[in-house]
């Protein structure tokens, strides 16, 4: 795993943690007006780059997290904020760290697919984005910008998530079958970690109210986490509304951290 850090080590430290097939820099548009007044780490997941093994577990990424937050003597975090499939990383991230004493006063988590999945249907996503990933490989973005896939996921909507799109066909190379499976398995092999009710009222879900993850999970959430913050954005996709409106976004989050 690699890690990119972006303003000053004296600042707070936000960890940013990016959905499923996506490369740190994916979520520039949030860590670089960030790290003016932060300090934002963003790890690369192992599979996402060349020469890196593949990706294994949540659990195994978030370890690799913390190890990175032990030896750089970090006792307190002020945010770990993570989009889909990286909201379900961070909160194994948030249960390992808070075992390690380490202070996290808050967690913003926008798209969080958080269930489990029958094996065929795992099988059956597994072949879908694998297919969807070897054809990015000789597409243009514009092309798989109209994908019908695309497009249903997005509800229409996919022109607001190409700097996603780009940033994912640039490590398409490096996403192996092994890594593409692991992360179907992480995505929707989820098993809710416990928190108390302090910390349960650190966190914030984020969903588009027309995005499958909120449809399918939000009940599973709300019933796991009475405790936790849940804003839903009327009539979004998934992750639409952080990149159609990003400065209010930005302000949402910097709300959440003052």
């Amino acid at each position: 795993m690699k890690f990119h850090k972006y303003g000053k080590p004296n600042r707070p430290v936000i960890i940013m943690l990016t959905g499923s097939f996506c490369p740190a820099a994916a979520l520039e548009y949030l860590y670089g007006p960030l790290s003016k007044d932060y300090y934002v780490v963003v790890p690369e997941y192992n599979g996402h780059y060349e020469g890196s093994p593949a990706f294994t577990t949540r659990k195994n990424e978030a370890a690799t997290i913390v190890e990175f937050i032990k030896k750089h003597n970090i006792s307190s975090v002020a945010m770990v904020y993570g989009q889909s499939m990286g909201s379900e990383v961070g909160l194994e991230l948030l249960r390992q760290l808070t075992k390690f004493g380490v202070n996290v006063k808050h967690a913003m988590f926008d798209g969080a697919p958080c269930i489990r999945l029958s094996k065929p249907y795992k099988s059956f996503m597994y072949f879908k984005f694998k297919t969807m990933i070897n054809m990015m490989r000789d597409k243009s973005v514009d092309d798989v910008i109209n994908w019908k896939f695309l497009n249903k996921f997005t509800n229409g909507d996919t022109e607001s998530l190409r700097p996603m799109i780009e940033s994912l066909k640039v490590i398409s190379p490096y996403l192996t079958k092994k890594t593409i499976r692991n992360e179907t398995e992480c995505c929707y092999t989820f098993d809710f970690p416990e928190f108390s009710e302090e910390m349960q009222k650190r966190i914030h879900f984020l969903y588009g109210s027309g995005e499958k993850a909120y449809k399918t999970c939000h009940k599973l959430v709300e019933k796991e986490y009475p405790h936790a913050k849940m804003t839903v954005f009327d009539n979004y996709a998934h992750m639409t509304y952080s990149a159609k409106h990003t400065e209010e976004y930005l302000d949402m989050m910097r709300a959440e951290l003052s």
